[in-house]
This record gives structure tokens, C-alpha cells and sequence, in this order.
């Protein structure tokens, strides 16, 4: 079978799951990554965001030994469902989908993927979005909205309603609870990573490290963002159903008895089965002396 074409659309940088996202995505042979793409998540680090993550994406694709497209996406959140935010990422989606049948990766914030069906309609039906973010049912929303919500649905909540309402082809991620079964033990990950002889590994465990010191951990560290390339990849990995999507308003709260139209959803995941097709991603990636990589 011919890899499958795929852009994938991250805020590299919010935390460090990005990061193993892409390098996942570009040592795994089913896909063909056209590019990477930095959205925005002002909700995390304010204006300057994007530029943030595009320094973080273009020097992980690097230590991958890559040179597929690193392009900058929204600056900014949606301020309406009518309008889209351009970019230099929008305009290489359109690109891209007019080429053939497209699979974005979306780990972020939804602003590039909406405002693709906002400025494309046309390109639907060459486009599929794979996007991690948001809630799959009413328990996870009552038990996580109040305590911190979701960031990336929150931190454009406009394209987070188009990308439920309008008809594209969508399979939804949510954060629980299959990608948060991606657990790992920051120390003895960090140690195995480093095993592998890989710069892009040794700099994922280094990121690892760091963010464990940072922000502390209970001693385990969610990968969320790994789900999404696994449902692409190696799609007999996770579990997939349908879910009638609930009406969101203007703040994101959700209303689960007036539901919209119906997606496929990411229920359940063999996070066993996604690490090691992390590592085995990492192995075939250049080995040799790290080059120059300044810490995110």
C-alpha cells in the first residue's frame, strides 16, 4: 500500500508531546509528511506563540534529518465561525488538498483546519482531519471542564464549532480517555530514548527531563499527541466509533441533548502498541553526532 499523504498541524512547544508527535509521524513508513505546520495556542504562551512553536518544529524536523516544510499557521485564534485566519500554513493546505487525498494531523488549537474549510469547500472531499482536542462524552466534560477544561478546544473555540458542525471528514481525538492512557515514566522513558543512539531521541528525552523538572509530574507523563499519528499509521492500534456531537455555544459549553451530526471518534487505544511503534519510528531515524540544538 502507498504511504498516506499527511500535513501535520501542531503547537509544537506547549508541552513536549508535539515534538514526539512529528518525530513519530516522520520515522514511520505508512505516511508521507508533505510538512509541519506551527498554529498558534495563545491560551498557553500569549501573541507570540506561533513563532515559539516554529522555532520548535523547524529544529525537531531538523534533528530528524528531514527536510519537509516547516510553515508558520494562525497567529491568532477564529474571532468568528465566518472568518478564517490566513497564513502561509492555510495557503500550503490548499495546496496540498488540491494535489489529492490529504489527512491533517491536527494536535493543536483547530484555527488552520477550520479556516481550510472556510476559505477551500470545494477541497472536502479530498481532505480528512484527524484532530486531538475536546470531549467524546458528557463524563469526561463534567469531570475535566470545570477542574481545566481542554486546551486545545478552548483556545479557539470557533473553530472548534466549525470543525464539529461543518461537514468534513473528521476523526476525533478526544484527550479522554484514550490518549491519556499514553503514560510514561519520565526517568526510565528519558534513559530508553537515549538507548536508541538517535540525536531526535536523545533530544526527546532531554525535553522530556526538562518539562518533568518544570512542572512535576506524579510521576507519570501523558504523550496525548502520539494518538493521532497512531490512528493514521497503524490505525489497528486504537478503537474507533461513532459519536454524535453535542452542541457547543459561543463559551464552549457543551449541551448533550441537542447533539449535531455524527463523526467517528477515537474510543480506546493500545497504548502498549503505540510506544513501541514510537521507538521503532526513532530507530530509523539518521544516527551520528547531534548537531547544534538550542533547548526549547
Amino acid at each position: 500500500m502507498s504511504p498516506t499523504r499527511v500535513v501535520l498541524d501542531c503547537d509544537t512547544a506547549n508541552e513536549v508531546d508535539d515534538q514526539f508527535a512529528i518525530a513519530h509521524a516522520l520515522g514511520v513508513g505508512t505516511l508521507e509528511v508533505g510538512g509541519v505546520i506551527s498554529v498558534h495556542n495563545t491560551t498557553a504562551h500569549g501573541p507570540g506563540s506561533c513563532d515559539m512553536y516554529q522555532e520548535e518544529a523547524e529544529r525537531v524536523v531538523a534533528l530528524c534529518g528531514s527536510d519537509v516544510p516547516c510553515l508558520p499557521g494562525a497567529e491568532r485564534p477564529m474571532e468568528s465561525r465566518e472568518e478564517l485566519v490566513p497564513s502561509a500554513g492555510l495557503e500550503f493546505l490548499i495546496e496540498e488538498a488540491r494535489l489529492g487525498p490529504l489527512t491533517i494531523i491536527a494536535t493543536g488549537p483547530a484555527t488552520d483546519v477550520a479556516s481550510l474549510v472556510l476559505a477551500a469547500p470545494e477541497l472536502r472531499q479530498n481532505v480528512r482531519v484527524v484532530w486531538l482536542g475536546g470531549f467524546g462524552d458528557e463524563a469526561s466534560y463534567r469531570s475535566w471542564q470545570n477542574r481545566m477544561g481542554e486546551l486545545n478546544g478552548r483556545a479557539d473555540i470557533a473553530a472548534w464549532r466549525t470543525l464539529l458542525e461543518e461537514p468534513v471528514d473528521l476523526l476525533h481525538v478526544p484527550t479522554w480517555p484514550a490518549p491519556a492512557k499514553i503514560l510514561v515514566d519520565p526517568a526510565s522513558f528519558a534513559e530508553e530514548l537515549r538507548t536508541i543512539g538517535r540525536p531526535i531521541a536523545s533530544y526527546l528525552a532531554e525535553i522530556l527531563e526538562l518539562w518533568t523538572s518544570e512542572y512535576g509530574t506524579d510521576g507519570k507523563k501523558e504523550l496525548w499527541d502520539l494518538a493521532c499519528v497512531a490512528a493514521v499509521a497503524e490505525p489497528e492500534a486504537v478503537t474507533v466509533e461513532p459519536l454524535a456531537v453535542p452542541t457547543l455555544d459561543a463559551a464552549g459549553a457543551h449541551d448533550f441533548t441537542q447533539t449535531g451530526r455524527e463523526v467517528e471518534m477515537v474510543s480506546d487505544l493500545d497504548e502498549r502498541r503505540v510506544l513501541a511503534s514510537l521507538m521503532e519510528a526513532l530507530a530509523r531515524h539518521p544516527g551520528g553526532q547531534r548537531p547544534d540544538a538550542a533547548k526549547s
